[in-house]
């Protein structure tokens, strides 16, 4: 026989002694549960993988800005090579280096006119000519001033005339963008 309850009884021998369960320390996780941590899983790579793709595009974006090179350098003895040269001189204010692209008899007789420094570029459009005289056809950007809705832009085409004396190619006519020397008696 068992021994008494505190308050006398005895206990009932069918009955087996009751025992409370413990809860678990971590609660079992349901099948509902484990496919939300498979799917917030799966949702942080997506977004690590995002990031990842944004900055590998801006890397590129930052090294092909940076890696651009400049405009493409003509070869001096060539008459886009001359164009260039003389554009570039004109543009820098230098007239002294774009007189010595220009026919002698034009630079021997030049009455120089001042030369701005306006924001211009020029864009090769094609060469047509032979070995003695040629065209040099451009693309001609002068950039003016800054407005209310930024910068104004004006474009047009213009041609060099050049002729080879001594083996050199030397420009006869500029467009009226490049001119410097003003021409007092007609030619």
């Amino acid at each position: 026989m068992s021994d008494p309850t505190p308050d006398g009884q005895h206990p009932d021998p069918q009955t087996p002694d009751a025992v409370e369960p413990v809860p678990p320390a971590v609660p079992p996780v349901s099948e509902p549960d484990a496919g939300a941590a498979r799917q917030a899983r799966r949702s942080r790579t997506t977004m690590f993988v995002l990031i990842g793709i944004v900055v590998l595009v801006i890397i590129v974006a930052l090294v092909a800005v940076f890696a651009r090179s400049g405009p493409t350098a003509y070869d001096e003895s060539t008459p886009e090579g001359v164009v260039q040269r003389y554009s570039q001189a004109v543009v820098d204010g230098d007239d002294e280096t774009a007189l010595t692209y220009l026919l002698p008899v034009i630079a021997d007789d030049c009455e120089h006119q001042s030369t701005g420094t306006q924001d211009m570029r020029v864009t090769l459009v094609k060469t047509t000519g032979d070995e003695d005289r040629t065209r040099v056809e451009v693309l001609i950007a002068t950039v003016y001033g800054d407005g209310p809705f930024g910068p104004s832009e004006y474009e047009n085409e213009g041609v060099f005339e050049l002729s080879k004396v001594g083996g050199d190619w030397r420009i006869s006519t500029t467009p009226w963008e490049f001119v410097i020397c003003l021409q007092t008696e007609p030619r």
